[in-house]
């Protein structure tokens, strides 16, 4: 059973971000996240809640007002797709993919490319004597989607699987594109949770950032 609440929060939400067929996407939203929540495998790193669905929903507006005459139901669908696709793990995409299908039927979207970037990416890769394959180049664009919507992102799997690769292969092309990305290793046994993530004194109620 779907919560009235929240789903007019996202209802409330969609119209903020400029979308006229707010009630039956905020449905099929909220629908999607519930069955997602039921269905899909417990991992610590799935978040089906009011936080992921408001992120969603700034990447949802964003494909909106980047691609006007795109019809609703395919931007929403888009950014549904496109922004959890990351975090899913690959016995759950099927059953993933399966559920925005049901609820998006015959709706084939292509993913949003900015080929100068891909290209950049795949120079990096070179660049650190890697191979540019097409997964690990979207892995590197995947990570810099959610880095440009979240303050925080986790790169999580098994060793072996990429992960470093993959977080030096977008600081190198950050550097290619003249930016001045910071790049720190910290190992997280040597600071407190506090120090680390920051924390609000209890004494002050003033937030101390962490590291």
């Amino acid at each position: 059973m779907v919560a009235p609440d929240i789903e007019l929060i996202c209802e409330i939400l969609l119209v903020a971000e400029g979308f006229v067929d707010a009630r039956s996407l905020a449905r099929k939203f909220i629908t999607l996240y519930t069955l997602c929540k039921e269905l899909l495998s417990k991992q610590d790193h799935y978040d089906w809640g009011l936080r992921a669905i408001k992120s969603v929903l700034v990447v949802a507006g964003s494909l909106k007002r980047g691609d006007k005459n795109r019809p609703e139901d395919q931007v929403l669908m888009r950014a549904l797709r496109d922004f959890n696709m990351p975090k899913i793990v690959t016995d759950d995409i099927p059953v993933f993919l399966g559920l925005v299908g049901d609820l998006f039927p015959a709706l084939d979207v292509p993913r949003r490319r900015v080929p100068h970037f891909e290209q950049l990416v795949r120079q990096s890769t070179v660049e650190l004597r890697l191979q540019p394959e097409e997964s690990f180049v979207l892995k590197v664009v995947q990570l810099e989607e959610l880095l440009a919507l979240r303050h925080s992102v986790f790169v999580v799997g098994n060793a072996g699987t990429g992960k470093s690769k993959i977080l030096r292969t977008l600081n190198r092309t950050y550097v290619n594109m003249k930016q001045k990305p910071i790049w720190n290793d910290l190992n997280p046994k040597a600071v407190t949770t506090d120090e680390l993530f920051g924390f609000i004194h209890h004494a002050t109620r003033e937030w101390k950032d962490g590291k």
